[in-house]
């Protein structure tokens, strides 16, 4: 079981390092995707103002040939006026020439509308552009600061992965579980030293009693306060 405990200590020098290692990259991991995920979102934005601009133009023409057509028609009825024999016939034809008129001007209004929508989806689009622009700078600023960043601790970052690789191979796989799962929920850190009858990560008092347990390193006793696993280490002058 001491061995355990040794390679346990061991195991915890690797992943202080390995953490270092991490806290080098600071939040630039963080930070690229961030930028990353608003760069996509406003691409996304100006694709979809571009559609829009595509489906408004193709809108716009359809009600412009429309309109050409319903003004063709009233030439026609205008000149059916001159053709008329009956009262009948003349007001049957003035009808559709005010039913072709209202639907020109609706056609007419709805062709403005087009124009405006036009007008204030390229404003929206066009603005899109430069943050764009900005944001893909950004972008390629940090990633070059990031790669830059991994080169120098990459060589270094895989060594301790292969070392720590073979050393989880010599810890029980229950009693490395519990490592990885007290590790994860106490800040990297899952070891803890009786040091002068106390923890040495939270301070708190050992029991004599336990104390003396502890001491045997021969079954894993975690801290009541912290949860961590208590190792004595006789060269470090415990108590």
């Amino acid at each position: 079981m001491r061995n355990t405990f040794n390679t346990l200590m061991h195991l915890q020098e690797i992943d202080r390092q390995l953490a270092t290692l991490e806290s080098v990259k600071g939040d630039l991991p963080q930070r690229l995707e961030a930028i990353t995920e608003e760069l996509e979102s406003k691409q996304r934005a100006r694709q979809e103002k571009e559609d829009a601009i595509r489906e408004t133009v193709t809108a716009q023409q359809q009600a412009r040939d429309e309109l050409v057509l319903m003004r063709e028609r009233l030439k026609k009825y205008q000149s059916q006026l001159y053709q008329v024999k009956n009262n009948r016939e003349y007001d049957a034809i003035t009808i559709e020439i005010e039913n072709t008129e209202k639907e020109a001007d609706a056609l007419d209004y709805k062709i403005l509308e087009y124009e405006e929508s036009l007008a204030k989806l390229q404003q929206e689009r066009d603005a899109l552009t430069p943050v764009i622009e900005e944001l893909a700078t950004r972008r390629t600023e940090n990633q070059e600061i990031l790669e830059k960043t991994l080169a120098t601790t990459r060589d270094e970052e895989q060594k301790l992965l292969l070392e720590r690789e073979e050393t989880v191979k010599a810890v029980p796989r229950q009693i490395l579980s519990t490592y990885n799962r007290i590790r994860s929920g106490r800040g990297g850190v899952a070891l803890a030293l009786l040091r002068d009858g106390a923890c040495s990560e939270c301070s708190s008092r050992i029991p004599p009693q336990r104390g003396l347990e502890i001491r045997q390193m021969d079954k894993l006793y975690l801290c009541e306060v912290c949860g961590r696993i208590m190792i004595w280490l006789p060269e470090a002058k415990n108590t």
